[in-house]
């Protein structure tokens, strides 16, 4: 039976893709783990460490992943126009804005006591306009206070969703030729440090997506066994190589391309096979990018004591991923709620 690198497929390598995110965001420190007399027993602390830093390779997963699924979307309209798809791209941006929006509501409606938003966004007019400016996650791209330092991710999305149509039109004139064009293009343009560190993920995702490369890697023929030993033996060099500092300085823009694609073929190929395991990272994926925007305020600004009072690496990861994922799971509740209603009055 052939494997197809589906929707529900991208969810899976989105669900590890954020435990590993979380795990970099609290263990990614020796100062924060000694502080709080992290336990990460059985292994060293070299080690717990290095593995806990490469979680920073998850923004390249959400990269590749977002690249792949839009040139996919795009590939299935077969003939359509580039007008056609920057109309599609600005509905694509209205609605991850009103997710956005709705996300920084809750947020400010659960925790407005915690913050002090006069000294952060400023008083007036002025304050005003930057609280709406982060209100619609605009605050990195234009350079204005933000609530929540994790939400400069939203340039990298709102980027992606006009940079992917362009390297869509480009991949079918020239194919994989694309590569090396976009490999060479910081050289000659200046580009934001963010963008350019993620564009070369970004044409991997849509040349993957032009070639079915994950299609084609999910139905090479290996007995399990050797699957798991190939995956096993994949992270741990895959680890070892993006975090030499040689690579970390020079080379990580093609290291953490490269990895993505090993990191989506990984997710699913041993842990999509698992019934259960399957489910569950299928659930923490779908709602990866409200884990991501909100679980700063559990770990860092609201409850950091708390979330690593429970001392076991294992045990503060789940209880970080339990709270942002409730607190997800309640907001997509109360927006679909919402939603309901408007649609109702309308009728």
């Amino acid at each position: 039976m052939e494997r197809e690198f589906s929707r529900k497929a991208s969810k899976i390598v989105k669900g590890m893709a954020i435990l590993f995110l979380l795990n970099y965001h609290l263990f990614s420190e020796a100062e924060t783990v000694a502080e709080f007399g992290v336990d990460y027993r059985p292994f060293p602390q070299e080690v717990f460490l290095a593995f806990s830093r490469f979680g920073n390779i998850s923004v390249a997963v959400f990269v590749f992943l977002t690249a792949f699924g839009i040139t996919k979307g795009l590939i299935g309209q077969e003939g359509i126009e580039p007008r056609d798809m920057y109309r599609q791209a600005v509905r694509r941006m209205l609605k991850l804005m009103a997710n956005f929006f709705a996300l920084f509501a809750s947020v400010t409606l659960l925790w407005w006591h915690w913050f002090d938003y006069a000294s952060l966004y400023g008083e007036g007019k002025q304050g005003f306009l930057y609280m709406i400016a982060d209100a619609a996650g605009l605050a990195q791209i234009l350079d204005t206070p933000t609530l929540n330092m994790t939400w400069w991710y939203m340039e990298i999305a709102y980027v992606l969703i006009f940079l992917v149509p362009a390297l869509c039109i480009l991949v079918r004139k020239v194919g994989y030729s694309l590569l090396p064009m976009v490999f060479f293009l910081p050289v000659v343009l200046s580009f934001n440090p963010d963008i350019s560190r993620y564009l070369f993920t970004a044409a991997v995702g849509v040349c993957a997506a032009y070639g079915s490369w994950m299609d084609k890697l999910l139905n090479v023929k290996a007995h399990p066994v050797l699957r798991w030993a190939a995956g096993g033996a994949g992270l741990v060099l895959c680890v070892m190589i993006r975090q030499n500092y040689f690579v970390q300085e020079r080379f990580l823009h093609l290291a953490d391309a490269g990895i993505a694609v090993f990191f989506a073929w990984f997710s699913i190929a041993l842990f999509g096979s698992v019934p259960v395991i399957k489910r569950i990272l299928e659930f923490i994926g779908k709602h990866s990018m409200n884990i991501y925007m909100v679980h700063t305020f559990f770990y860092l600004i609201l409850w950091r004591s708390y979330i690593y009072a429970f001392r076991y690496a294992g045990a503060i990861l789940v209880v970080l991923l339990l709270a942002s994922l409730l607190w997800s799971v309640a907001l997509e509740w109360i927006k679909k709620i919402v939603v309901g209603l408007v649609r109702r009055k309308k009728m």
